[in-house]
């Protein structure tokens, strides 16, 4: 008789046969089995994982690497940027305010009826000496001289008939006393007014405070040497 055929590995088999045919014993044994299963191939596996993705990573460290020098150069890109413009906007400013103190001995004399023929057109060149001198002595009652004007000239578009003319005089107290006197225009008949001569920016600032004040945002502005004041 052989071992396999003896009575006891017969049982044996029998019993082995039945306890595997038990859904019981299976459902208990079988997450043990895998349990220990995956104790004993993680490794390996985590290893195989690991070598696959090895390439990977020193692709993605890499790039990630260049991602943050680049984003550290274009920071260092935009810093300089702000401080150029910071520089500008300073150079801007001192050129503005240079411009509008080197007008600070010149007026502007607006609505200025100009010379025309008989037959309407205007008699040129006009002579804005002259008519400055002629507004100041008769409605500002400042008697000037030809002397008193350094250069005087016409500036902007002719409209019906009136220029506005810039008049610089050889000191600021010459240019003081004819200002001093702008307010004896009010409610002339030609509308003449008299401003400060300032830079592009400023006037633009007054057009803007002007709108403010017809929409009763601001109660009044002037100026004083330039400087723009609002109330």
């Amino acid at each position: 008789m052989t071992r396999a055929n003896s009575p006891f590995y017969q049982l044996l088999s029998q019993v082995v046969c039945a306890t595997l045919k038990n859904q019981d014993f299976m459902d208990s044994i079988l997450p043990l089995i895998s349990e220990k299963v995956m104790q004993l191939i993680k490794p390996s596996i985590a290893k195989i994982v690991d070598e696959c993705m090895k390439p990977h990573l020193e692709t993605i460290n890499h790039n990630t690497d260049a991602l943050d020098l680049h984003e550290a150069q274009f920071q260092n890109h935009n810093d300089q940027i702000k401080i150029l413009n910071n520089k500008v906007i300073s150079l801007e400013k001192r050129l503005e305010e240079q411009e509008q103190y080197s007008r600070r001995t010149s007026l502007r004399f607006n609505n200025v009826c100009v010379p025309t023929k008989g037959n309407g057109n205007i008699i040129t060149p006009i002579d804005t000496d002259s008519l400055v001198l002629d507004i100041c002595k008769k409605q500002l009652g400042v008697k000037l001289n030809l002397n008193d004007i350094g250069r005087s000239h016409p500036i902007g578009e002719i409209r019906d008939g009136k220029t506005s003319i810039i008049v610089r005089f050889p000191t600021y107290r010459q240019r003081q006393t004819v200002f001093s006197q702008k307010k004896k225009l009010k409610d002339n008949v030609d509308k003449i007014f008299i401003t400060e001569n300032l830079t592009r920016h400023r006037h633009d600032l007054l057009k803007r405070l002007n709108t403010l004040r017809t929409n009763k945002k601001i109660d009044s502005f002037w100026t004083h040497d330039g400087t723009v004041l609002v109330k």
